[in-house]
């Protein structure tokens, strides 16, 4: 390597530098000092982080790996299906989270003669909550040595003289994992899983289950970042749409997404619009949520004659609020154009008179649902889960139609729903194949034969092989129909749970604050722009999925109604109290605009003297998230005064905005007098001081050169002189 240094620099001529110096003005000098502070404020850091002088940075300790030690799961053949007079074959999975490795270890599998009694009983025995049933052993197999970190999967193949004779029903089942450690201090370590044989009473009830897609975005609208981030190869909503293709699914969509997808038009993400036409393509049955898939139980516990909707989608499709151009009639390929109205939410062939709102409901919010009709319809059919009717309280299967005083009601069995939601979400095969034993066992007390209608949670994130494995496991091969269950007869189902008050209460209170938003927003050119956003912020607030407990609902709730009251305070008067000092003169008011939008109000003023005259009413126009001037006339007849100025704003319709101010005016109008004198004076004495100082320099001026004159021309200056007594005139 050749190092290359800079080449010396000369010597500084030290009396240049010093002559130099001396000849700097004090200006100069103080501008030269001004220079090297800076100069050494920029050099200072630098010097402070070089490597010479930096501390050396300590480093943060590396933290200390968690594990979740040795898992065991058992999971039978068959999600569980087990029939009589064959073997009995299971798989146990076993995953060696943890430091320690295991030498090679027994697998000891015991079964209950008594089936489980009940749902209840079942998701006791897989929880561990319950008591555990009577066991006998059935079999026993041997594991090879498991490594930290590693896994091993045993099959054991129980012969039918061990299983014995079994009569149709859910049985428990358990395997224990035995194995020695091979380090440290000599243990044994022991585990168990505990799952259930089914053994079938008939034919399987097959099963028709509702996916819902929905997308909780961070503003009004899902963006288009959010909607990349979501339709890209691996986003949530491609996930979702891979999982139900090709099944017999049937969707429950959001309204809100290709709502979402339209508003943006050309703009929309290309993947976004790609996602949408391949929804519509799929030949699945489906149906459209409520925007924002809010809660329709909530509003009918409130009173609503309709439910909420979305009025308009002008703000999102024309932000700027100008006329826009005629589209071209000629579509873009690819390209979402965005619509008017309800096509803006449209799914094609998506059927609008199904309701899927929470469970927590009475009969006269049922019957008040079925008439949340839509445009042209008759009724609307409430979906509703088994655990609302008192025949499924206890986690009964409930039949799939029925009838609440005479209204037609769909019922999702909940705890078929409950497991199918959680194989769905699942991407790990042994917890998938766990949740659909657990919902194979679920289906065992409907009745055989029966179609089965589920409903998966409202969850954003799923598997899409864990989804796709929840819709088919237990479909039967038919069609995602939901005029199967509505061709069956209806049981009468009697209605358990009571109103959601805390939520009825909240839409009466925010109904209440989207008209005070309404009345405010008439100081907007286009009041869409404030009452729509406000509009879609309650309906997802009221989501199904979202705020699922009451003191998160709560917190969602205060926190929504103070933006709303902020929005109401974002215009008003900014207080002052202006001294006045001649009889006539433009008193400045500030009009404050936090929105982003402009705003046209009234300024009405009113002052406590007679003797001061406002005028009572000034249009002001203020422009978004700023402080506008305005220049309001004040004439006084009187000199000195103390006036209050009442002051509030309204809009043009004359509502109220903001805070009514009261601005006290000091008047003193004699000030002005004293002023022009005091100020007068100073004029007419700088005039005679100037005009003193001119005559002045120009006797001296003159005197001088007189005087100059007779120095430099004596007889010169005599023989003019004597001319001038003789009357001639003086020559050249």
């Amino acid at each position: 390597m050749t190092a290359h240094s800079a080449p010396p620099r000369p010597a500084p001529d030290r009396s240049a530098s010093a002559s130099s110096l001396r000849a700097l003005s004090r200006r100069g000098i103080r501008r030269a000092l001004g220079t090297a502070a800076v100069a050494l404020g920029l050099l200072l850091p630098l010097a402070a982080v070089s490597p010479a002088t930096a501390a050396t940075p300590t480093p943060s300790p590396t933290p200390t790996p968690q594990h979740a030690g040795l898992q065991v799961s058992l999971l039978p053949d068959g999600n569980g299906a087990y029939a009589p007079g064959s073997p009995l074959t299971t798989t146990l999975e076993i995953h060696n989270d943890d430091t320690t490795a295991l030498a090679p270890g027994t697998v000891h599998l015991e079964l209950g003669r008594t089936a489980l009694a009940d749902r209840a009983a079942v998701s006791a025995w897989l929880s561990g909550s319950g008591p555990a049933p009577a066991l006998s052993s059935i079999g026993d197999a041997r594991t090879s040595a498991l490594n930290a970190g590693d896994d091993v999967r045993t099959s054991v193949v129980v012969p039918v003289p061990d299983v014995g004779t079994l009569a149709p029903g859910v049985y428990p089942l358990r395997a224990t994992f035995q194995a020695p450690t091979v380090q440290g201090t000599p243990r044994t370590s022991t585990h168990s899983s505990s799952s259930v044989i089914v053994v079938p009473q008939g034919a399987a009830p097959s099963v028709i289950t509702i996916v819902p897609i929905t997308a909780t975005p961070a503003g009004d609208l899902l963006s288009a970042t959010e909607l990349t981030a979501l339709t890209g190869p691996t986003g949530a909503l491609t996930v979702q749409l891979n999982g139900v293709t090709g099944t017999p699914a049937v969707l429950a969509i959001d309204p809100s997404i290709p709502a979402a997808i339209r508003v943006l038009g050309p703009n929309a993400p290309p993947s976004a619009t790609a996602w949408l036409a391949r929804l519509e393509a799929l030949p699945n049955e489906r149906f459209l949520l409520q925007f924002g898939d809010a809660d329709v139980a909530a509003q009918a516990a409130a009173g609503l004659s309709a439910p909420l909707t979305v009025p308009s989608f002008e703000p999102f499709t024309n932000p700027s609020g100008k006329t826009p151009a005629t589209p071209s009639p000629t579509p873009t390929p690819g390209v979402v154009t965005p619509l008017g109205g309800e096509d803006i939410t449209a799914i094609s062939g998506a059927r609008d008179d199904l309701l899927w709102p929470r469970g927590q409901v009475t009969a006269q919010e049922i019957a008040t649902m079925s008439r949340y009709a839509p445009a042209g319809g008759t009724s609307a059919l409430p979906i509703l889960p088994s655990t609302t009717f008192a025949s499924g309280t206890k986690g009964a299967p409930v039949a799939p139609h029925g009838s609440v005083g005479g209204t037609s009601v769909l019922v999702t069995d909940t705890a078929v729903s409950d497991a199918l939601s959680n194989a769905a979400a699942e991407s790990d095969a042994s917890r998938r194949g766990a949740a659909l034993t657990e919902a194979n066992a679920m289906l065992w007390f409907a009745a055989p034969g029966s179609t089965v209608l589920a409903g998966l949670s409202r969850a954003e994130v799923r598997s899409d092989q864990g989804l796709t494995a929840a819709v088919t496991t237990f479909s039967g091969g038919q069609d995602g129909r939901l005029s199967r269950v509505l061709s069956t007869s209806a049981a009468d189902l009697a209605v358990a749970t009571t109103s959601a008050a805390d939520r009825a209460n909240a839409v009466v209170a925010l109904n209440g604050d989207a008209g005070k938003v309404a009345e405010f927003a008439t100081i907007l050119d286009r009041p869409e722009d404030l009452t729509v956003r406000e509009r879609i912020s309650i309906m997802r607030l009221l989501g199904v999925g979202v705020h699922t407990t009451a003191d998160d609902f709560a917190a969602a709730l205060a926190a929504h109604r103070e933006a709303t009251r902020k929005t109401l305070n974002a215009v008003g008067i900014q207080p002052s109290n202006p001294i006045l000092i001649s009889a006539k003169v433009d008193v400045p008011v500030w009009v404050r605009n936090d929105l982003p939008f402009p705003v046209h109000v009234r300024l009405h003023a009113v002052a406590n003297d007679p003797r001061i005259d406002v005028p009572p009413l000034t249009e002001v126009d203020a422009q978004p998230s700023s402080t506008t001037r305005v220049k309001m006339p004040v004439e006084a007849r009187v000199a000195n005064a103390e006036v209050d100025l009442s002051m509030k704003l309204t809009s043009p319709t004359g509502v109220a905005i903001g805070t009514n101010q009261t601005a006290q005016l000091t008047i003193r109008a004699e000030w002005e007098t004293i002023g022009l004198i005091v100020f007068g004076s100073l004029a007419v004495l700088l005039i005679a001081g100037g005009t003193f100082r001119t005559v002045r320099r120009r006797r001296k001026a003159a005197a001088k050169h007189a005087a100059d004159g007779m120095d430099q021309d004596p007889a010169g200056s005599a023989g003019t002189a004597q001319a001038a007594d003789d009357g001639e005139e003086p020559h050249e």
